[in-house]
């Protein structure tokens, strides 16, 4: 990682989980550079709050016009939370797998109103990012919700009926992965996470660089265009659809029997975004 990117985290593990840490010394330009990553990934307010529990740190150096941007993105994102009753992508909701079978097993799962559901909110948050991680890459946010709901509930849940759970989903080695994730970017050790076992997973930082470079929203679906007078349906964006292929290709060893059904659930949904 870069020293933008490294900053970047640090402002993330300060501002949500209170961690103390040195920021390193960066240019204006590139605390600029590093508000954009934090408005991209949708992790303003936890960096703005990092940003805030280190202003008496030596080489934090934001000029005046770059607070107010801060201040002013941040009233933007509180408002919106606000006022804003928006639902969530159907698609990519938590309480649904794309695997017939699977989501089955699922819904017996959430169904069962013996279970704790604090436990049960922590299998919905490991799903709810496994389900980014296979269409969108790794989503930042999503990652330190799921942190934070450790982080918080961690103590009460029941984690040897999430061992079964995640056994039963054929969730275990993606959760594993989710494990490596909070361990190498946001400073949790791995005796904090029940559900990590194993060895450490060696591709995740390649994997923490392609979360980094994931660049937009749009690249979160890949939606089709249907020109007037034309029988033919074209991506609307090329690489958006490549780069799902890449995608589904890169994690199937982590999730394989939600891979698959989810890249052809995905494809149907985008055609349900046709624009004529």
């Amino acid at each position: 990682m870069n020293i933008i990117q490294r900053n970047f985290f640090r402002m993330i593990r300060i501002g949500a989980f209170e961690q103390k840490e040195q920021i390193e010394p960066m240019s204006v330009y590139k605390w600029g550079q590093l508000y954009q990553l934090a408005v991209m990934h949708d992790v303003a307010g936890y960096v703005y709050e990092g940003l805030q529990r280190s202003k008496d740190q030596f080489f934090l150096h934001l000029t005046d016009k770059q607070w107010q941007l801060w201040d002013k993105t941040i009233n933007e994102i509180r408002k919106k939370a606000y006022n804003a009753e928006e639902e969530p992508d159907e698609f990519l909701r938590a309480d649904h797998l794309t695997n017939p079978l699977l989501n089955k097993k699922l819904q017996a799962i959430l169904d069962d109103e013996q279970s704790d559901i604090r436990t049960r909110q922590i299998l919905l948050t490991i799903i709810r990012v496994s389900r980014h991680i296979l269409n969108e890459g790794v989503p930042i946010r999503q990652l330190v919700e799921l942190g934070i709901s450790l982080r918080t509930d961690g103590c009460h849940a029941d984690f040897t009926t999430l061992g079964k759970w995640l056994k039963t989903l054929q969730l275990e080695q993606v959760a594993k992965l989710e494990a490596s994730l909070l361990v190498e970017l946001l400073g949790f050790e791995k005796e904090e996470i029940a559900f990590a076992g194993g060895k450490h997973d060696k591709n995740v930082e390649q994997v923490a660089q392609e979360l980094i470079e994931f660049t937009n929203a749009r690249a979160r679906d890949f939606y089709f265009l249907q020109d007037a007078g034309d029988v033919f349906v074209h991506t609307s964006n090329g690489s958006a659809m490549l780069g799902h292929i890449h995608r589904s290709a890169r994690y199937f060893r982590y999730f394989p029997s939600e891979t698959l059904t989810n890249f052809f659930a995905s494809f149907a949904h985008s055609l349900s975004h046709i624009e004529e």
